[in-house]
């Protein structure tokens, strides 16, 4: 079996680290990006570069020909991905790879062409509306509802989590339309709200790790032309991007930045190189590789089988699982290396405050896509046919 990238591939992913490094980390977009504020994106240089990013193609290039795209085939998505996320950039996955293009496949006309041009273009982002304060794994218990009234929808509620809602100018809602409590999963549907709709409204919640916001909806009025795909039919929509999400998550490169770095830094200083001779440094490194090296082949798995016409469900629970957890796993090995010191913050800190900013960062992927224990389950009854219980 072979497991290694095709040259082409292997170009593709050259191209894209030398297009990350040279076009879109420039030094005033990493000033911005030290800006908590701005650390997911939002400011001004980020829109720059969004925009740079659609007139050059990169944003289109994972979507369907038929959609508007390039065409790009699952392996390439997952390498352009990779690549962005491991040079730092805070890549648009949600609109760019998850939502976007099902969102062109399941609106409505009178509003498809408008709106799949602005995320195309780099001009729009679109943040996910599903977490509530009581309902999170478990999304179908949700409670946020819209009520038709006319040609028009009113919805009312909380959504909780909403990342990137506080720069997005949508946020793509899932909200219950029938109030059957039998019908818990087929009573949902997806909509496409405009965050400039009076009645919507976004509070920011600084965690330990990152900065994420609430978002209000008190009588929100939109057209029934923003409802994405059928009445009471948005769990296939919703469930079908979390996949991809989940993916985007855990990419290799990603989490293979903190081992890289540590290494580079290793290596170039002299106060350190010496530690490099030492067993149990040695040892440290070895697993860290092992363990990146088998996430890669997760996560290619994963996109080979979405490749193949599969819905990679279950690979990429497992991969998820996987890969938030060895995140957390990688900054413990490697502040064992690089001591108390790289828990420190601030350019003057070891690895100019990487480590610190990774320990605050690290748990909250066990639950950001989907909480870890509600994979496992995923895994053990879709993926290995074991009962519920």
């Amino acid at each position: 079996m072979n497991i290694e990238l095709s040259p082409a591939q292997e170009a593709f992913r050259q191209r894209v680290r030398d297009y990350m490094s040279q076009q879109m980390m420039t030094a005033d977009f990493i000033a911005e990006l030290a800006n908590e504020e701005f650390s997911h994106g939002g400011g001004p240089v980020y829109w720059q570069k969004m925009r740079q990013l659609g007139e050059d193609g990169w944003i289109r290039y994972s979507w369907p020909k038929e959609l508007g795209g390039a065409g790009a085939d699952p392996v390439e998505q997952y390498l352009l991905v990779d690549e962005a996320k491991r040079s730092g950039f805070p890549w648009p996955a949600l609109s760019a790879n998850s939502i976007g293009p099902v969102f062109a496949k399941h609106a409505q006309p009178e509003i498809r062409e408008r709106i799949v041009a602005e995320i195309m273009n780099g001009e729009a982002y679109l943040a996910i509306g599903y977490s509530e304060p009581s309902a999170g794994s478990d999304l179908a218990s949700l409670r946020t509802r819209a009520e038709r009234d006319g040609d028009d929808w009113i919805i009312n509620g909380q959504k909780i989590w909403t990342s990137c809602a506080n720069f997005s100018q949508y946020i793509w809602l899932a909200a219950r339309t029938d109030p059957d409590p039998a019908k818990r999963h087929k009573g949902l549907t997806v909509f496409l709200v405009p965050t400039d709709s009076v009645g919507y409204s976004c509070t920011l919640i600084r965690t330990m790790g990152v900065l994420t916001t609430t978002t209000y909806y008190q009588d929100v009025r939109i057209p029934d032309t923003y409802r994405v795909g059928e009445i009471n039919g948005g769990w296939p929509l919703i469930t079908g991007q979390l996949n991809v999400e989940r993916l985007s998550l855990v990419s290799y490169g990603h989490v293979a930045k903190l081992y890289d770095e540590t290494l580079k830094f290793l290596r170039g200083d002299a106060d350190y190189q010496e530690s490099l001779s030492f067993p149990w440094v040695q040892r440290n490194l070895a697993l860290a590789n092992a363990r990146l090296s088998a996430l890669k082949l997760m996560c290619l798995k994963s996109a080979w089988k979405i490749e193949q016409g599969a819905s990679g469900m279950v690979e990429a629970s497992a991969t998820k699982v996987f890969g938030s957890e060895l995140y957390i796993e990688l900054g413990r090995l490697m502040a064992e290396i690089l001591a108390p010191l790289s828990n420190l913050r601030g350019d003057d800190a070891v690895l100019k405050g990487l480590m610190e900013h990774w320990y605050r960062k690290g748990t909250v992927h066990t639950f950001g896509g989907g909480a870890n224990e509600l994979q496992r389950s995923i895994v053990a009854t879709a993926g290995l046919g074991l009962p519920r219980g």
